[in-house]
């Protein structure tokens, strides 16, 4: 069946690959306006021309797919809140008076994000700079040692404080958070602590005020009934969509068992809730056409709820507007429906937010649900269970297969790790899943009408603490844990080829599917060879940035090596070279003692540490590396060795960078802060 028999798959493609060339290519509105006018008139006209839509007439078929390509590419500038002239950002970036300087900072809490060891987060939304009206998201940091109690949502504050740029990583591989909170419209950060801050009101009405409100006053009522911080953790991740709580431990448990996605309200969660709303309102079925269409309609009314008391995150929203359209679907009873369905709310999700498709659970959620629509029932044919405990028990395996067969090229590439235990962590808590979401809400329910028995809160602690200690004798299994995966996009993509040529041939066997399988396997290969050539002959010398200690290694193909004056910390291992690591397919690494004098691709690097030496004779290397503080005059340190470039990692104390930097620019000599330009790379 040809590709352009199905106009959804057809017309979200192209909104897709509009949406990226929109994304990585800079263009002015007004050109692509212009363009996208162009192109509704050259669409009209061959409207007319084509006899049959999508069977006939390919001119129309190609200029459909570039004036959706073109609506994509629009959509992502009309939805950039930097289009606006009020934006702060173009305060920032044009008055002298408001770069790196104290300002008067109005805003109001939006959201709450995860925090940090350090630091409790929000996303705000600034309302006034100095005396400028302005509009604009910024990341907002306070100190968790200052912080007496959190902020609601639509609390106003205003302070006088800086605002910085999201830092880029600096050091490689590491996850670029700048990025990511580009992504959400957010490009600057205010870190202050609650006692410089104001609070000027709280908005009047919002939609996001009322959930946050909601949520309090549950939380309030459990609290009462002796849930333990953990449960009630667990407890706001499952139902009200808030895991901010959540301690690291039991994070890191749900992640290694493969049940991460339990932590968060997501298709899982909203497709069970979507089955008992089936189950609860099938009453209506009996009133013929009317009681479908009722309900439905108080199905959609009821997700759309639970959507607003979770805080209409965006997981939250993509898992609801997908299971929306499911629900109608389902009352239409075609298979077919169930794919248009996914596909219309992929392509109105992206319309209301373009930047969602760079979203990894948007990724992740969208891909299990394709396959599990897709792929189950191929797994189910084969095998039919003759008792309901075994059928049950075969329906959560094959779900939980079809959905990680989806998602393992993109969790491999995303989080370089593979869960062995992933099926028996979900056999075990799904099928009773529906249960604990069903009695959750019932404690909920019951904690806000004042009439929770005692009885029934400890039958709900009990289920939770049995969710936690399941997930963590998964964890435990170490050995299962297949971890430090490099994985690259290439990778990815031929897996997802290999994938879906292999289901068909599974589904139907002949000639042109078995070439097409093979064909995958063979590029997959292609590219499995092609990457390890790349790091067998990888060869590059790197100078890290670290505030504890001077970090250097020299990389030959898969074997690396570290220079250090002690040993290196396990933080150091995990947030500075873990990924490094990962991205290089390092199979060995050793530690040597730092030493002063360095060669590498016949380039002579020195460094002068806190012991401050640098009086050798005949001494003249190309790279000087500033470490550990030493106490030196720079300016004769320069007029002795000359070297070419200067180095100082972030060992040193920054007062004494701003020295050595000032002295550099004068000399009008190359200096490297790592702390500010990140790691020095230096390769052939």
């Amino acid at each position: 069946m040809k590709l352009l028999n199905f106009p959804f798959l057809f017309l979200t493609i192209a909104l897709i690959i509009g949406i990226i060339f929109g994304y990585y290519y800079v263009f002015d509105l007004k050109n692509i306006l212009i363009l996208l006018s162009v192109s509704i008139s050259i669409l009209g006209i061959s409207w007319f021309s084509a006899k049959r839509i999508f069977q006939k007439g390919y001119v129309f078929t190609i200029i459909t797919f570039l004036f959706f390509a073109t609506v994509g590419t629009t959509l992502v500038k009309i939805h950039n809140p930097t289009r606006f002239h009020n934006h702060y950002t173009h305060l920032l970036s044009s008055k002298t008076e408001y770069q790196n300087n104290f300002l008067e900072v109005q805003f109001s809490i939006k959201e709450r994000l995860k925090p940090t060891l350090y630091y409790e987060k929000y996303i705000a939304s600034i309302t006034l700079l100095n005396d400028q009206i302005v509009c604009g998201d910024i990341l907002l940091q306070i100190p968790k040692d200052s912080l007496l109690q959190r902020f609601s949502i639509g609390d106003r504050y205003t302070t006088f404080s800086k605002l910085h740029p999201t830092p880029k990583p600096l050091n490689p591989n590491q996850f670029d958070y700048a990025s990511y909170l580009s992504k959400r419209y957010m490009y600057h950060q205010l870190t202050v602590s609650k006692d410089h801050l104001l609070k000027t009101g709280t908005s009047s009405w919002s939609l996001s005020g009322i959930a946050d409100q909601i949520r309090t006053n549950i939380n309030e009522n459990l609290v009462q009934h002796d849930f333990s911080p953990q449960q009630l953790s667990i407890i706001n991740a499952l139902l009200l969509g808030q895991r901010q709580d959540i301690d690291a431990q039991t994070f890191s448990d749900y992640r290694d068992a493969g049940a991460i996605h339990l932590l968060a309200v997501s298709g899982l969660h909203v497709g069970i809730i979507l089955m008992l709303l089936n189950f609860i309102l099938k009453p209506l079925d009996r009133f013929r056409k009317k009681g479908s269409i009722l309900k439905t309609i108080f199905t959609i009314l009821l997700l759309w709820g639970f959507a607003v008391i979770a805080g209409l995150s965006p997981s939250v929203i993509r898992a609801v507007t997908m299971f929306s359209f499911l629900a109608i679907g389902m009352q239409i009873r075609s298979k077919t429906s169930l794919y248009n369905s996914l596909l219309i709310s992929i392509f109105l999700l992206l319309c209301f937010d373009p930047l969602l498709l760079f979203s990894v659970g948007f990724q992740l959620s969208y891909l299990a649900v394709f396959s599990i629509v897709w792929i189950q029932p191929v797994l189910t044919k084969h095998y039919h269970p003759r008792f309901y405990i075994d059928k049950k028990i075969w329906e959560t395996f094959t779900v939980t297969i079809a959905a990680q067969l989806g998602v393992l090229p993109l969790t491999l590439f995303y989080f370089h790790q593979f869960p062995l235990l992933f099926f028996i962590a979900n056999l075990i808590i799904i099928p009773i899943l529906g249960g604990i979401l069903g009695f959750g809400i019932l404690v909920i329910v019951l904690a806000e009408i004042q009439f929770l028995p005692n009885s029934i809160v400890l039958i709900f602690r009990h289920c939770i603490d049995f969710m936690n200690a399941t997930m963590h004798w998964v964890a435990q299994q170490d050995y299962f844990l297949i971890t430090n995966i490099s994985f690259s996009w290439g990778m990815m993509l031929t897996l997802y080829i290999l994938i879906v040529s292999s289901v068909f041939l599974y589904k139907k066997y002949t000639i042109r599917n078995l070439l097409a399988t093979g064909i995958s396997i063979v590029i997959l290969l292609c590219v499995l060879i092609y990457e390890k050539h790349t790091h067998i002959t990888a060869e590059e010398f790197v100078i890290f940035q670290n505030r504890n200690q001077t970090v250097l290694s020299t990389l030959h193909g898969q074997q690396l090596i570290l220079y250090g004056k002690d040993s290196i910390s396990k933080k150091t291992k995990k947030y500075v070279l873990n990924n490094y690591f990962i991205n290089k397919n390092v199979c060995s690494s050793s530690l040597n003692q730092l030493a002063n004098v360095y060669e590498y691709q016949k380039k002579i690097l020195f460094i002068i540490d806190s012991d401050a030496v640098y009086n050798i004779e005949n001494l003249q290397p190309d790279i000087l590396l500033l470490s550990d503080s030493p106490k030196i005059h720079l300016d004769r340190v320069i007029e002795k060795l000359q070297p070419k470039l200067i180095i100082a990692d972030g060992s040193n104390y920054r007062q004494y960078l701003d020295v050595w930097e000032k002295s550099c620019a004068k000399q009008k000599l190359p200096f490297h802060r790592t702390d500010k330009k990140g790691a020095y790379i230096l390769r052939e």
